[in-house]
């Protein structure tokens, strides 16, 4: 596990280079590369959670959701919540008739950069880089070419017969086939497109796409 864990950040480390490129990103962590992964080793019957990608064995689900994404998650919602409150009483005003609450589907991005509640959290996403790699509270581990080699990683033993399910956090209910986790990612861009209700995060989807994140759903048995 720690040969592929060395061997991975160092091809991460490389695109670097040397010189004051290469101190710039030993200094300024919220601009290096970043990735993680779930790798199954078949030799040693386990698997190997570098970071917050996704491992289910057996319909029994390993939780990855990082701290530090549960609290910026929360920071967002309650920021494109206030955002649609406030944006109703300036309504009533003009209009003398308030409209009831709704789900905050009159939010709903348009592009990337057209999402007020995340542009108000981004000096915090900006400051969880800070966290990369350290243990604590809101320590979290990331391949970014400065990863620790005693750094805690999480291993989950399969055994022969299993049956396993790998994916990225693009799939936020992850379920026990693709199509059924297709289907909840589905409801959740019809019933919580913003993603500040349902699953609480710190980007919602952007109209048009099916994701509002990169999606890998890998399933086998042992």
């Amino acid at each position: 596990m720690r040969q592929v864990q060395v061997k991975l950040d160092a091809c991460l480390r490389m695109q670097y280079g040397t010189g004051a490129d290469a101190s710039l990103f030993e200094h300024e962590p919220w601009e290096r590369l970043q990735a993680n992964a779930v790798i199954y080793s078949a030799y040693r019957h386990e698997a190997w959670l570098f970071g917050d990608c996704q491992i289910m064995v057996n319909g029994m689900q390993t939780p990855t959701v990082k701290r530090v994404d549960e609290l910026l998650g929360e920071l967002r919602s309650f920021a494109a919540q206030a955002l649609t409150v406030q944006e109703k009483n300036h309504a009533s005003l003009d209009n003398g008739d308030a409209q009831p609450f709704d789900n905050g589907k009159d939010l709903r991005t348009k592009g990337e950069v057209d999402d007020p509640a995340r542009d108000m959290i981004l000096p915090f996403l900006r400051l969880q880089s800070q966290f990369a790699n350290k243990t604590g509270m809101y320590g979290y581990f990331v391949f970014d070419g400065f990863t620790d080699p005693t750094y805690p990683i999480r291993t989950v033993p399969v055994h022969p017969g299993d049956e396993v399910v790998l994916a990225s956090d693009g799939y936020p209910l992850l379920q026990t086939t693709l199509v059924e986790s297709e289907r909840e990612l589905e409801r959740l861009r019809h019933d919580d497109p913003q993603l500040i209700r349902d699953y609480r995060t710190t980007k919602g989807f952007v109209p048009g796409q099916e994701s509002f994140d990169d999606r890998t759903y890998l399933r086998f048995i042992a």
